[in-house]
């Protein structure tokens, strides 16, 4: 029977895939499959000899400039080089569990005495149940899925054993207390989850047992597995009234296990920490500024914050306004220069950076650089369209530009009545920002009355945008 051709969605996802590899995975995998030939290269061989080239020079080759480029040069049939795909693709996938077993020899060995010991294969068990003991034993992060494959282990060796009229049994605590592990830091870690996103679900819905769960993971029996003593810390603070003592407590908990915890629990723990801070912050409570500038620059040097190597908007944003809140305007420049790389996309990147490059300039009183950056400078997204305003309207009247501010508050107020995308509690926001910029340039400083009048009507409406600047000009 005629082999099936691979359909051209299927060629899309294995270039993808390849085009995720680092160039050292590609040099590996080139050797993993003439290790699979076993030194018979072959037409694939061809093919990747010609394709991984133009992967690792950073090329994104489209399925057809494949096609056309591999018919043309390593002189294979189109029917040859869809066969191939085939092929390509069942490597891939070999090559990237492969991987997973090299980062996590654990679970291979794991895997290796389950097959093993179904073969009845007791010397060869008792090799690889050594060679599993030591993996283990040599593991410092420890992540639920580490007291999984204990549990695992253990019970692979009493079925064993029992097979073979061993009489020696660990007890059913023993084996259990590992899955317990499992099972509580898995249970919490989703619960936390769930509250972070509690506008997704309705009221009321808590997860089946999450209640005995917590008892249990605060009853001080758990307390040598930090997984889960983390994650109990962690729903705490986001389900009790007062959340301080749980923050502090977490941030404790993170000094003294840092090298016990595996890299996604230690990223949950900072994610969360920061939203936790981030959310404080915007309800006023300055007083977590430090705390999370100092998970922020940690999240950072860890690598926590990325999404398939890219940081968000929200992020740079965040970290760029505490640098410029902590007037830390040095390691904000820093910042933009080693990171800005990470901001995906070139629109996003140049109104992320922009606006926020524009801030820091702004708080240093460097008012012709924020000029310069945003005069003429159009945004599609309308929070960048908005900031970026107010903070040009600011700029001016710092300069003492009184044309220049007024053309811009009478174009920033048209703009705000005539769009209707713009939320109507950010609009009436903005609409008081313009006027109470318009009254602010109109009082002399030497009014002194004028000046209490309008700080005590700035007082009675918080709501109003650039609030603390406002307020900072009439003091």
């Amino acid at each position: 029977m005629a082999q099936a051709l691979a359909k051209p969605a299927e060629e899309k996802k294995v270039l993808k895939t390849l085009g995720s590899f680092t160039r050292e995975e590609l040099v590996r995998f080139r050797d993993y499959v003439v290790g699979s030939y076993l030194g018979n290269k072959g037409p694939l061989l061809e093919f990747l000899d010609v394709l991984l080239p133009m992967i690792t020079d950073g090329q994104k080759p489209t399925a057809a400039q494949v096609l056309k480029l591999l018919v043309k040069t390593a002189r294979l049939s189109t029917a040859t080089y869809r066969s191939l795909f085939l092929d390509l693709t069942k490597m891939v996938q070999a090559f990237i569990q492969s991987e997973g077993y090299n980062k996590k020899p654990e679970k291979a060995v794991t895997d290796l005495l389950k097959a093993v010991d179904a073969r009845r294969l007791n010397k060869l068990f008792d090799i690889n149940l050594s060679l599993a003991r030591k993996i283990q034993s040599n593991i410092s992060n420890r992540s639920a899925d580490y007291y999984l494959k204990e549990f695992v282990v253990d019970t692979e060796i009493n079925l064993h054993r029992a097979l073979v009229e061993y009489k020696e049994l660990d007890t059913p605590a023993q084996l259990m207390e590992r899955l317990d592990i499992f099972y509580l830091t898995n249970k919490l870690r989703y619960a936390c989850a769930a509250k972070h996103h509690k506008k997704r679900h309705k009221a009321g819905e808590e997860p089946a047992l999450l209640e005995e769960a917590m008892i249990l993971a605060e009853s001080g029996v758990y307390d040598s597995a930090p997984s889960v003593v983390v994650y109990a810390t962690i729903h705490r603070m986001l389900t009790e009234h007062d959340g301080e003592p749980y923050f502090d407590k977490l941030k404790m908990l993170l000094k003294k296990h840092q090298g016990e915890l595996d890299e996604v629990i230690l990223r949950d723990a900072y994610v969360f920490a920061i939203n936790y801070c981030v959310a404080r912050i915007n309800m006023g409570s300055m007083n977590r500024l430090k705390d999370v500038y100092e998970l922020y620059q940690i999240a950072l040097d860890r690598h926590f914050l990325y999404d398939e190597g890219e940081l968000s908007p929200w992020d740079i944003s965040n970290l760029i306004a505490l640098g410029v809140q902590l007037r830390d305007t040095n390691w904000s420049e820093k910042l933009i220069e080693v990171y800005k790389e990470r901001v995906p996309t070139a629109g996003q990147k140049m109104n992320v950076l922009t606006f926020n490059i524009a801030k820091m300039y702004f708080f240093g009183g460097r008012y012709k650089d924020v000029l310069q950056l945003l005069e003429g400078v159009r945004s599609d997204e309308l929070m960048y369209a908005l900031g970026a305003t107010a903070l040009l309207i600011k700029t001016y009247y710092e300069m003492g530009d009184k044309e220049a501010l007024e053309h811009h508050l009478a174009n920033f107020k048209s703009n705000l009545k005539r769009r209707k995308k713009i939320d109507e509690a950010e609009r009436k926001s903005y609409l008081a920002f313009v006027e109470y910029t318009t009254l602010l340039s109109a009082i002399s400083r030497r009014d002194k009355k004028a000046l209490r009048e309008l700080r005590q009507s700035l007082t009675n409406h918080p709501e109003t945008a650039e609030h603390e600047w406002l307020l900072e000009k009439v003091s």
